[in-house]
C-alpha cells in the first residue's frame, strides 16, 4: 500500500519535477534525478539530462548489463528495505558528494524508485540542500513517487542525531 501523495497540482515547486510517468523519472535538482529500475529506452533521456553517475541501490545489479555500451559511471550500494541504516544513506551521500565533485549530474535509483531512492533522496535534500527534516521526510512520502506505507523503520533514520553523524562522516571521512 502506498502512501497517500500530494495532488500534482498542490505540489510545492521545490519537489522534484516529472520527467516521465512511465519510468518514475523525476528531476529533484539541478543534478539529481531519481528513477525506477532504469532499461535501455531510458538511456536516449539519461543521456539528454546529461546523467554521468548512476547509483543503483538494488541488491541485484543489471546496470551492467543495461548500460555495457554505455559510458555511465556505474555505482552499485546494495540496500536491504528492511534494514536501511545511516550507514547506507552514508555511502549514497558520499557517492553524491563524488559525483557533485566530478560535475557530473547523478541518478538514483531501486526497483520501483520509491522506497530506498526515496530515503536516499531525503537525506540528499537535508545534506546537500540544507531542508528540513520534516519537510525532506513529507517529500519523500506525499511526493507521489509511490512511497510504501510499510517502511516504517525508514522513519526512524531522519533524527537529529542521524543527520549530524552523516554531516560529520562527510565533512571527516577517516
Amino acid at each position: 500500500m502506498q502512501h497517500e501523495s500530494i495532488a500534482h497540482e498542490h505540489r510545492p515547486k521545490d519537489w522534484g519535477t516529472l520527467v516521465s510517468q512511465t519510468h518514475n523519472f523525476y528531476q529533484v535538482s539541478n543534478d539529481v534525478f531519481r528513477s525506477e529500475q532504469p532499461n535501455a529506452a531510458m538511456i536516449p533521456a539519461l543521456k539528454r539530462h546529461e546523467i554521468g553517475t548512476i547509483i543503483n541501490l538494488r541488491a541485484k545489479d543489471s546496470d551492467e548489463l543495461v548500460f555495457k555500451n554505455e559510458n555511465f559511471n556505474l555505482v552499485h550500494i546494495p540496500i536491504d528495505t528492511w534494514a536501511i541504516n545511516r550507514q547506507d544513506l552514508l555511502e549514497v551521500m558520499q557517492q553524491i558528494k563524488i559525483a557533485k565533485q566530478n560535475n557530473q549530474r547523478v541518478l538514483l535509483h531501486c526497483y520501483h524508485g520509491s522506497d530506498r531512492t526515496g530515503a536516499s533522496v531525503a537525506m540528499y535534500r537535508i545534506i546537500f540542500e540544507h531542508w528540513a527534516i520534516d519537510d525532506a521526510v513529507k517529500e519523500m512520502k506525499q511526493g507521489g513517487y509511490g512511497y510504501h506505507i510499510i517502511w516504517k523503520n525508514i522513519d526512524r533514520l531522519f533524527t537529529p542525531e542521524n543527520v549530524k553523524w552523516i554531516q560529520q562522516q562527510l565533512s571527516n571521512p577517516s
